[in-house]
């Protein structure tokens, strides 16, 4: 592999403030279609690596990592992947996007064949494999884990099982762990930054008569498991992307304004902003493009930390 010269430059994503005026309504019919319910069911082909020269970025992951966003009628070509993408662009020279994420996948699955998202070596992890093996790869983004530990979320209830969160953790974190060893046995010095994932459920508090008590035990659990997954790729010398902190995810205390919503915690704001969770008509967990814009600020300077350069 040759050696990779790495352009610094100063990149900028900025947020544009917007206001949404969709009035707040229950999203937990979303989460269950999406998370709850069964498989997420998606046209999306994962991109193959083409033939064309140059260092690749390389997605992998679940519908978040494939950019899903679909209240734009499955829009898959506006999320982190090709923010980060045109950012680094100036940084790697003839840097290429290889984006293999696939909706709906878990860390049980990213390694077994899966028709709603067809890949010339069968899955997900063998398509990486073989892009690692074929290419050069500049650096890899893996996001992946929460929908295995959705299914521990009790819709009936509007809460999380928390025994079953304790026992498919480790679980999980076994399963992330040899999905990164199996990527360095390919790709040996590939940089592989950790995603960690923005919490949907915040909605809930929006929700006319839902408890705010079982939001604030939501977010508990999931600082639980994001934490969980983020102490995963930090023991396997990963550097992660901390969506929590761009998203504000813990801060129930600072209040804001938001039209159409009035005064909300500041964490519940980003969410209604950055997502369709708090619309009326049918919320979707999936960020929006402001969504990914955060991601990206997340991003962005672990993959400085994981590819460096001069």
């Amino acid at each position: 592999m040759r050696e990779i010269h790495r352009r610094r430059t100063a990149v900028a994503v900025s947020i544009v403030c917007v206001v949404m005026v969709a009035l707040p309504a229950a999203a937990a019919g979303a989460l269950d279609r999406t998370f709850g319910g069964g498989r997420a069911v998606s046209t999306h082909v994962p991109a193959a690596a083409d033939a064309a020269s140059g260092p690749v970025y390389m997605v992998l992951g679940d519908s978040v990592a494939a950019s899903f966003q679909s209240f734009e009628g499955g829009d898959t070509h506006s999320g982190y992947a090709e923010q980060v993408f045109q950012a680094e662009q100036g940084n790697i020279p003839d840097l290429r996007l290889v984006k293999l994420a696939c909706p709906g996948e878990r860390t049980s699955t990213i390694d077994k064949a899966e028709k709603r998202c067809p890949y010339a070596e069968g899955s997900q992890l063998a398509q990486a494999v073989a892009t690692l093996e074929d290419r050069e790869v500049a650096f890899v983004t893996l996001q992946i884990g929460a929908n295995d530990l959705f299914s521990c979320f009790r819709f009936d209830q509007g809460v999380f099982d928390e025994a079953c969160v304790d026992a498919k953790l480790p679980k999980v974190s076994a399963r992330l762990t040899s999905i990164v060893e199996t990527l360095r046995a390919a790709g040996p010095d590939v940089p592989i930054i950790g995603v960690t994932n923005h919490d949907p459920l915040l909605a809930l508090w929006t929700a006319p008569g839902f408890p705010q008590e079982l939001v604030e035990a939501d977010a508990a659990m999931w600082d639980v498991i994001n934490d969980a997954i983020a102490q995963t790729f930090a023991a396997l010398g990963a550097p992660v992307a901390d969506v929590e902190a761009a998203f504000s995810d813990g801060d129930l205390d600072t209040i804001v304004h938001v039209r159409g919503f009035g005064d909300l915690p500041l964490n519940v704001a980003r969410i209604c902003q950055w997502t369709i969770m708090c619309a009326t008509q049918g919320g979707d967990p999936h960020p929006n493009t402001l969504g990914y814009v955060a991601y990206t600020r997340a991003i962005l300077p672990a993959v400085d930390a994981a590819v460096g350069g001069s």
